[in-house]
């Protein structure tokens, strides 16, 4: 009976990590491993106060940061929009996690965020470079991460 039980719980678990959803709360957003979106965000004095989510997708596969680099085309589009991907990626034959962003507010942004390692409930910050506007701009860690937390959006 406790194997049961056992196998029952650990599926529960597993089932409930794979189940886990992007959340936005007030101009925070956090996001599980494994999501792409596409974020438009409400700005008021030069602070990004909330976002709506106008696309969400699961990250096919793990991302080549090399790939994304160079097949970036930049462009001088101003639409406000931000893209945001957090996934498991490679860095030449290296796996790590990355988050990769691209906004479009014409403007630099920054933002804070914090990381949950997996097995772990609680949340760690970690630094995190401004974003330029029309760009790729892209964090990468070594750690297993299970999801971000991005936060305290501002534009310079």
């Amino acid at each position: 009976m406790k194997k049961l039980l056992s196998i029952i719980s650990l599926f529960l678990i597993l089932f409930i990590q794979a189940q886990e959803k992007i959340t936005l709360t007030k101009g925070e957003i956090t996001i599980p491993i494994g999501k792409k979106i596409l974020l438009k965000p409400e700005i008021k004095d030069n602070k990004i106060t909330n976002f709506e989510i106008i696309k969400e997708e699961n990250a096919a596969e793990e991302i080549d940061i090399f790939d994304v680099l160079e097949t970036f085309k930049k462009d001088n589009v101003n639409d406000n929009s931000i893209e945001i991907t957090f996934s498991e990626a490679q860095m030449m034959t290296t796996p790590i996690f990355a988050l990769v962003l691209v906004q479009k507010t014409g403007k630099q942004m920054l933002f804070k965020a914090k990381i949950r390692l997996k097995g772990d409930s609680s949340y760690q910050p970690t630094s995190i470079m401004p974003s330029a506007s029309n760009a790729v701009h892209v964090e990468q860690w070594k750690d297993t991460i299970d999801s971000i937390i991005l936060y305290d959006f501002k534009l310079n």
